[in-house]
């Protein structure tokens, strides 16, 4: 019998995921942080009441937890409760599709690895997760390569899976589009300023500065967050980022006026 795919969110936007992992009638077991499960979503998509659930039944779990405090506390545990790394089964995999620092993401891998438990990391790129019936996004992947082939056939219901290389290279490639995406937004806003302030219409400067539709609605929240990663990591390497650090503090400005 074909064991569930776990899956932990943090919101009921995320949650959406389940149905695509559900599709030809796969089991998902999800774990929702934070507020009650929704019910009704499916007959084969089912609430676990504990993350000890997730564990026991469930080979390859995905995370999408953004918050690095809580997310470590998910899986190596608190004073009150055992962490996810504990309860999982020797031989599973948890997908971390958060956006934080390689250096954290392998340290954790440090602790599960001892009982087993192998850790990937993994971003959602072209879209969100309450998109996804909208074209076919990219799923960046970071790890061992046997971890990552035994993945790829739940991973590929959400899209196309790209190898990056080791742990940590995914959330640092996304971040890095990231900050590449942020920072097109920031000159594409200087640029309508500037075209307003010397009497170019709206319809021109639409014309003439909207001809890439990816970048007419972006997602602000997940531009921000990965844009900081952008940062950590480039100071962390002792690498300037002056560009960066101004981009992302131009970008937190735009979305406050949003």
């Amino acid at each position: 019998m074909t064991r569930p795919i776990g899956l932990i969110v943090a919101d009921h936007e995320t949650l959406e995921l389940a149905r695509r992992l559900a599709v030809g009638g796969r089991h998902v077991l999800y774990y929702m942080l934070g507020s009650a499960p929704r019910h009704h979503l499916a007959p084969n998509i089912e609430a676990a009441s504990t993350l000890a659930d997730l564990g026991f039944d469930c080979d390859i779990v995905l995370s999408f937890v953004d918050d690095t405090t809580a997310f470590r506390e998910l899986l190596i545990g608190t004073p009150d409760r055992l962490g996810l790394g504990a309860e999982m089964n020797p031989g599973a995999i948890l997908v971390d599709f958060g956006v934080r620092p390689p250096r954290e993401t392998q340290a954790l891998l440090g602790i599960t690895g001892t009982r087993g438990v192998a850790i990937l990391d993994a971003a959602l790129i072209g879209t969100t997760p309450s998109d996804l019936g909208r074209g076919t996004p990219t799923i960046l992947v970071g790890g061992y390569i046997d971890s990552v082939d035994l993945v790829t056939p739940v991973l590929e219901r959400l899209g196309r899976v790209d190898r990056t290389g080791a742990l940590g290279s995914a959330h640092t490639a996304a971040a890095l589009m990231g900050y590449m995406e942020a920072a097109h937004r920031v000159a594409h806003d200087e640029a309508q300023a500037v075209g307003r302030a010397l009497g170019l219409s709206n319809e021109l400067l639409a014309r003439v500065l909207d001809t890439d539709a990816r970048h007419s609605a972006p997602n602000i929240v997940n531009l921000a967050n990965r844009t900081r990663l952008a940062l950590k990591i480039a100071q962390d390497r002792g690498i300037s980022a002056e560009i960066i650090d101004f981009t992302g503090a131009r970008l937190a400005e735009h979305a406050s006026r949003t």
